[in-house]
């Protein structure tokens, strides 16, 4: 996991990342390390930067060198979508030329959870009914683990049947091909508890969740914003992808933020773990909600018990009537707690601090997106479980006019030890300056040496129109 924060107002967006990561796998102790690299350039002629989260690698490949090479490949983009969504296209062309067996793990990877699922919610049931057995008690065991899964099945598949469709790179409805199917099947076969029948049905539960917006979780998040050649004031749109589905991509778009001057003028977004940062803003978190929820239902269902205990009732008709009266009003309290003073509070709070962000110089948005990354680094820092934010904070600001700039960037390496790197840099930007220059003369000497064709009725020397 990790800390990641982009604050946005009309000249300039600031992005700031922390540097942990952790490496673990199923059956070795998970390890935490703080230096890796989650905040890149990702276009050289338009100021747009991007931030990866929770997986830093796809297709087996480090998301660090397919953004360099993106970025070395890519040209100019009119918009910040076009980018992110050409992006997205260069990493299905990427999924698309990978080894049959990286295809195969990753669908693999989507699979096995939906699996475990299932098989853990059967798991609870059947521990629960044996706690509750009573030795007097003659249960078919067997008929009653077979009803069991399929209240487990049945669950899930009503889950998956709710979700919205995800989206895919590329056209047309998602073809399950054979080669997955069996791959799946396999899966099932060998992972799956029940009969025939059940698994299935589970076998149908997979296809359908390939296909939909739920997400593993080994997903990759990707935040891209900036601005594009015709765009005025910033644009942010995040992603979170999971892998290949046969030759597609499938992505869920969890943000698109787009400053104008009748839109949103100003924005903060905290990606990964935003408790703190929610904490922050807006005075509430989620988990503070779900404590004030559960505070207030136990609450309001101890006072009614106690009035209705002390009134007495006509008979069991007029008690149940007032009783249910009594549950609807709690129930609607309960309701306009979640939808009507926890969002009035977020609103008030997020007005107040995106009215001052609206005229934050830069240098202010860069110091304040830092110190966001740095109090969640705090509070993991001192709070029980391994510290998965951490380490130094990366930051940059992007602008309309200097570009894409780097205000805080640590490296590996000492600067001074390696001359050549630096000189290798300079180099590189360099030719990108002069191959730019010599594009934009090139066109100015084509649009000079352009002669304009001469009109009905005008000879040669007739006068002509300018652009």
């Amino acid at each position: 996991m990790t800390a990641e924060i982009a604050i946005l107002n009309k000249s300039a967006i600031a992005l700031a990342a922390d540097s942990a990561v952790t490496i673990g796998t199923s059956d070795q102790e998970d390890k935490t390390y703080d230096s890796a690299d989650k905040l890149f350039e990702l276009c050289r002629h338009d100021p747009i930067g991007i931030m990866v989260y929770n997986g830093l690698s796809f297709a087996e490949a480090p998301l660090q060198s397919l953004i360099k090479r993106f970025r070395n490949e890519c040209g100019r983009f009119d918009s910040v979508k076009e980018a992110a969504f050409q992006f997205l296209r260069h990493l299905n062309d990427f999924g698309v030329s990978s080894p049959d067996r990286v295809k195969d793990d990753g669908i693999r990877r989507l699979a096995m959870p939906i699996i475990d699922q299932i098989f853990k919610r059967f798991q609870a049931d059947l521990q629960k009914r044996l706690m509750d057995h009573k030795p007097q008690e003659e249960i078919d065991w067997a008929a009653t683990t077979n009803d069991m899964l399929d209240t487990a099945i049945d669950v899930w598949d009503r889950i998956y049947k709710r979700r919205k469709d995800a989206e895919f790179i590329g056209e047309g409805p998602v073809v399950i091909s054979e080669h997955i199917e069996q791959e799946l099947v396999s899966l099932v076969a060998n992972h799956s508890p029940g009969n025939e029948a059940q698994k299935a049905r589970i076998l149908a539960i997979l296809k359908l969740a390939l296909r939909k917006d739920l997400l593993s979780g080994g997903y990759t998040g990707i935040v891209i914003a900036g601005f594009g050649k015709k765009e005025l004031f910033p644009t942010l749109l995040s992603f979170e992808i999971d892998g290949m589905v046969g030759d597609r991509l499938k992505y869920v778009v969890r943000n698109e933020t787009d400053i104008d001057r009748d839109g949103p003028r100003a924005a903060i977004i905290p990606f990964a773990q935003r408790d703190m940062v929610d904490r922050f803003l807006y005075g509430l978190d989620d988990q503070i909600e779900r404590y004030l929820t559960q505070f207030s239902q136990s609450t309001i269902t101890k006072v009614r018990e106690a009035i209705i205990g002390h009134i007495s009732f006509e008979d069991d008709d007029d008690k149940k009537g007032f009783e249910e009266a009594v549950q609807d009003a709690e129930e609607a309290y309960i309701s306009g707690l979640k939808t009507g003073a926890f969002e009035e509070i977020k609103k008030k709070s997020r007005s107040e601090i995106e009215s001052l962000i609206e005229f934050m110089p830069k240098p202010e948005l860069a110091k304040m997106a830092e110190a966001l990354v740095n109090l969640t680094s705090i509070k993991k820092r001192v709070s029980r479980g391994m510290d998965t934010v951490g380490g130094p904070i990366d930051v940059a600001v992007i602008s309309e006019a200097e570009g894409f700039v780097w205000v805080k960037r640590k490296h590996y390496f000492p600067s001074e030890l390696n001359p050549r790197y630096l000189h290798r840099v300079g180099q590189a930007v360099c030719q990108e300056d002069n191959n730019a220059h010599h594009a934009k003369s090139s066109a100015g000497s084509s649009r000079k040496g352009r002669k304009t064709p001469a009109r009905k009725g005008e000879g040669a020397g007739g006068a002509s129109r300018g652009n």
